[in-house]
């Protein structure tokens, strides 16, 4: 008889914190709605099906930018308008860095949301995160960031979180390449408030997100890429995240990329919305003759531009844009290593 009150009192406590859990509408999406790639990649955290990492990535898993090579740098904005009885219109921005070093990969990334919007009831905010990522093995990468910043409007507040995660890699799992499947654990600590009671079952971000997924090309090869991710994520444990995305890349350089997210909290409450978020990536090498990029061997680099379109509600839409620059080019070939033996040392 006692196990079967304790069962009962503790479903109910469990529905009643489903229920007490009320974040801002839009909030779990707060930094994916600042360029192309947040908003048509799926916010991956195994880094998209067809795989690409800029700095905005340690948002989703601070471990992605580990295996970067060169120093990277991006900009990304989305104009957020709603449609109602006035028009709304609203910015999201975001700009940041991936610098190398041999003992490990430093990203910076600043965000600023100002929606402007009835329909989304977030204030405006600005947010820096700063990450530290190292690659343990060819497979295994590691990383963690800290968060802060300040949000006014509905309640000014500010924010101060850590977040960690992991990517593993698999180069050939099946008829799938270069799968790989990460987790991370994102905004420990204090984050911002949707009302003035300011707990952490109304804050933003949400508290303590566990964020699991998977990603892989499907089909790949020197003409043809399909790629495609699967990401499920559980703030405070008491809500649903579902991310889909599909990649197709021509040539390495132009990639149309399509995603989808189900936020089971949103839906039940009348925020539904089922249109799938749309880009168009572009990534061309170029010379330079600069002579600063010239001394730092970048005279050759890559960049990459986009533009996304996504319904975010029934009268909400965002369009965005980003440029993304990697300075030099990637090292695809190993290095090689010779053992010298004895009898060598005499060889001329």
């Amino acid at each position: 008889m006692k196990k079967k009150i304790v069962s009962v009192l503790t479903a109910l406590l469990v529905v009643s914190t489903v229920f007490a859990y009320a974040p801002a509408v839009g909030s779990e999406s707060l930094f994916e709605l600042s360029g192309a790639f947040g908003m048509t990649y799926a916010s991956s955290v195994a880094g998209g099906g067809v795989r690409y990492v800029n700095p905005a990535s340690i948002s989703v898993n601070p471990a992605l930018p580990a295996q970067e090579q060169r120093v990277g740098l991006n900009l990304g904005y989305g104009a957020l308008m709603t449609n109602g009885n006035d028009f709304q219109f609203g910015s999201a921005f975001q700009t940041g860095i991936i610098v190398p070093f041999k003992w490990a990969v430093v990203t910076g990334e600043l965000y600023g949301m100002f929606p402007n919007s009835d329909s989304m009831t977030l204030g405006n905010s600005v947010t820096l995160k700063g990450g530290l990522s190292k690659e343990i093995t060819d497979r295994l990468d590691v990383g963690a960031s800290i968060s802060t910043g300040a949000s006014w409007g509905p309640a000014a507040d500010w924010g101060l979180s850590a977040n960690f995660g992991f990517l593993y890699t698999i180069p050939q799992l099946s008829f799938m390449k270069d799968f790989r499947y990460g987790v991370s654990v994102l905004n420990l600590g204090k984050n911002y408030a949707s009302d003035e009671e300011k707990d952490f079952l109304s804050s933003y971000p949400g508290f303590m997100t566990i964020r699991a997924g998977a990603a892989a090309l499907l089909l790949s090869n020197e003409n043809f890429k399909i790629g495609a991710s699967f990401d499920l994520s559980t703030p405070c444990f008491v809500n649903l995240i579902m991310d889909t995305g599909l990649q197709f890349t021509i040539k390495d350089m132009l990639t149309l990329s399509v995603a989808e997210k189900i936020n089971l909290k949103e839906s039940i409450n009348g925020y539904s919305n089922y249109i799938p978020s749309v880009g168009l990536l572009f990534t061309f090498k170029f010379n330079t003759s600069n002579g600063y990029l010239a001394s730092h061997d970048w005279s050759e680099s890559e960049m990459t531009v986009g533009a996304a379109y996504k319904n975010i509600y029934k009268n909400v839409t965002v369009a965005g844009t980003e440029v993304d620059m990697k300075l030099g080019l990637q090292d695809e070939t190993p290095p090689v290593i010779k053992i010298w033996f004895e009898e060598d040392e005499g060889e001329d």
